[in-house]
């Protein structure tokens, strides 16, 4: 593999220091998507190739419908590519079975753009989900997990862990749907669109938020948006993408200083 970009700016090899985190390009990369394509009646995807190496925040950015959430299910495999690969810590988990498929996924944590929580269960019961769906552990133990998974998004048990989420706000929503998220503990977390939705005193905290989890737990990022603030808050590296291709690749320091018009439009 080749890891020249379709890019109009070209990344730097330096460490690059950002979201609280420095990254050094020697440290292991985490996620490999090598020429992904994928079509369904026209083309989605054409040969896009990023890594993500360990403790980064890459940001994949672009306006809606240009198949930012598309990647996050191909790195999920919940869509299958017609071409290229995506290696997680090393596997071509396109290559894998269901079973080992599953496994993978233990590594990641998803925080959907709309929360995605289960309206009939509390905040506790939501958060608890993937240790009850996944593993086999004592109640106490679960208890455990939820109330540290709560108290990293700043929110107590004691205070919310009895609500419905209909009792909840927009932004405390979100923040549950991270901390469900992170309660396994995982070495990948994937964003779909954090701050949409929400108004701007309650995204700024949310970006806050994604800032403090990849400083305190070291975690590998990928985050999906089209905004631009929160982007250029919680990237080390950022990905456009623009007619099905990664039209740019690098920091957010060499965003805002491109030439690029299209890369202009976007951030002015």
């Amino acid at each position: 593999m080749t890891n020249e970009q379709p890019t109009a700016t070209r990344a730097e090899t330096a460490p690059t220091e950002r979201a609280g985190h420095a990254t050094d390009d020697r440290s292991q990369i985490v996620i490999d998507v090598r020429d992904l394509s994928l079509a369904f009646a026209k083309p989605v995807l054409c040969e896009v190739s990023f890594q993500v190496r360990e403790g980064e925040a890459l940001s994949i950015l672009g306006p809606s419908g240009v198949g930012k959430s598309t990647i996050l299910k191909l790195i999920l495999r919940l869509l299958v590519p017609d071409g290229g690969q995506v290696v997680i810590d090393g596997e071509d988990i396109n290559q894998l079975t269901f079973e080992e498929v599953l496994e993978v996924r233990q590594k990641m944590g998803m925080v959907f753009q709309a929360a995605a929580l289960f309206d009939s269960l509390t905040v506790y019961e939501n958060v608890a989900y993937p240790l009850r769906e996944h593993m086999r552990l004592a109640e106490s133990d679960v208890e455990d997990q939820v109330r540290q998974a709560l108290a990293l998004v700043d929110m107590e048990l004691e205070e919310f862990g009895m609500r419905l989420p209909s009792e909840l706000s927009g932004g405390q929503k979100k923040r549950v749907g991270i901390a469900r998220a992170i309660v396994h503990q995982p070495k990948i977390l994937l964003y779909d669109e954090p701050t949409t939705g929400l108004d701007p005193l309650t995204a700024n905290t949310i970006v806050e938020l994604i800032q403090r989890l990849q400083r305190e737990l070291d975690v590998t990022s990928v985050v999906v948006s089209h905004d631009v603030r929160a982007v250029m808050a919680v990237s080390t590296h950022i990905a456009m993408l623009r007619d099905c291709r990664i039209c740019f690749y690098g920091t957010p320091e060499e965003m805002e200083a491109s030439t690029d018009e299209y890369v202009r439009q976007f951030i002015d």
